[in-house]
């Protein structure tokens, strides 16, 4: 079954519907498919243009993904829960096509048996409505009943899980395994088995100060120094209870197990730790565009971030997970393995040392890789047999 990022999961109708989530703490607009953002009270210019954050998001959703109704159709029927026929129909009702239309389109059929379909469609939307009520209750009821959520004014002395029969030589190796810059670097890539999962979410964890409250913009501040899809590291430390947050993601603190957080060499390690990480995150990293080819298609992919190394990782991150963007992309790749492409820097910008690493630098930089992205892609045009690009709609 094709996965989906965790945001989208989790959204609401409303959102699902448009393809974008809005954050009213941060004042961001992220995209449920892949995760690209635009910030409120900035202005983007394409082609010389210029559009607000949330108009960009909009030519965003449609230029890379077509519509929404067009990816949702696309994913799996086990997560729909509609067969491949009635996809098809949906997609010519969505167009405005007669009976008739559809009937030849579907090279066979009568239009009694098309307006069956249509009424059993609507007759399956009253119940997915129904049934969302129903859930929608029982979540409430268990929100009720359960615990209420608090800022703990010192450590918790929760017994966190570890990592069961992990001796400190084997936890060594996993870190350096995945850490391959050293421990306070980056994440290369998100284990899938458990064990080594655990060891790498308990290492991170430590990048938290014990006692300490954070919003959800520092906290992932802290984890995309480590690792670019960060909402996955998020959810992973939520769900293994190395963090806590409130009900409402306004402030999120580290769990510490009775083991940890007591003596002065853990408080000098932990600060030091604290050091690099904040070393780390005001270090311009390597920005620009780079491609993913297929060694024995040739086929690529051309895409570009402000942070190369951790956009690389990100990449492969998502190619393991079966969530990539690109449908033919993830269908090669699952096929192929990853020996079997490239991964390539077409353009790399270099930041100036003289400027300074603020959010104003940064949206100039990121203005910067987005037009060399552009470029690129008109250079090489990677789509169609060429690439795994979506080509642009044309305007």
């Amino acid at each position: 079954m094709e996965s989906v990022s965790d945001e989208l999961l989790n959204a609401d109708i409303h959102d699902l519907k448009r393809g974008y989530k809005e954050d009213s703490l941060l004042d961001t607009y992220t995209c449920l498919v892949c995760g690209y953002q635009t910030e409120k009270g900035i202005v983007y210019q394409e082609a010389g243009v210029f559009y607000e954050a949330e108009k960009s998001m909009r030519r965003h959703i449609q230029q890379q993904h077509h519509s929404m109704l067009d990816y949702l159709l696309s994913l799996d029927k086990k997560m729909t829960g509609l067969t491949d026929l009635q996809r098809k129909l949906i997609g010519y009702f969505h167009q405005g096509l007669t009976d008739h239309d559809i009937i030849a389109e579907l090279d066979g059929g009568s239009t009694s048996t098309i307006r069956n379909h249509r009424f059993m469609l609507r007759e399956k939307m009253k119940q997915a409505k129904l049934f969302l009520a129903v859930m929608e209750l029982m979540e409430e009821g268990g929100k009720n009943a359960g615990r209420t959520a608090s800022v703990p004014t010192k450590p918790s002395q929760s017994k966190l899980p570890g990592a069961p029969g992990i001796s400190e030589d084997e936890r060594e190796k996993i870190i350096s395994k995945y850490f391959t810059a050293g421990p306070e670097g980056p994440l290369t890539s998100f284990p899938k088995q458990e064990k080594r999962r655990l060891a790498v979410l308990r290492h991170i964890a430590g990048d938290f100060e014990a006692g300490h409250t954070y919003t959800e913009h520092e906290v992932n501040q802290i984890l995309e120094a480590r690792f670019e899809d960060y909402v996955t590291l998020r959810r992973f430390l939520i769900e293994y209870g190395f963090l806590d947050r409130k009900p409402d993601g306004s402030q999120y603190w580290a769990k510490q197990p009775e083991n940890q957080g007591k003596g002065k060499k853990n408080m000098k390690d932990q600060q030091r730790r604290k050091e690099l990480v904040n070393e780390y995150m005001n270090t311009p990293r390597p920005m620009g565009v780079f491609q993913i080819r297929n060694k024995q298609s040739g086929k690529i992919y051309v895409t570009s971030s402000t942070n190369m190394p951790g956009a690389i990782n990100g990449q492969k991150a998502k190619l393991a997970s079966n969530y990539h963007v690109s449908p033919e992309l993830q269908k090669d790749w699952k096929e192929l393995g990853e020996d079997a492409f490239a991964f390539e820097i077409l353009e790399e910008l270099r930041p100036d040392p003289q400027s300074p690493n603020d959010l104003e630098q940064q949206r100039v930089y990121k203005e910067k890789v987005a037009q060399m992205e552009k470029a690129w892609l008109e250079k090489l045009q990677p789509y169609d047999e060429k690439g795994y690009n979506r080509r642009p709609r044309a305007k």
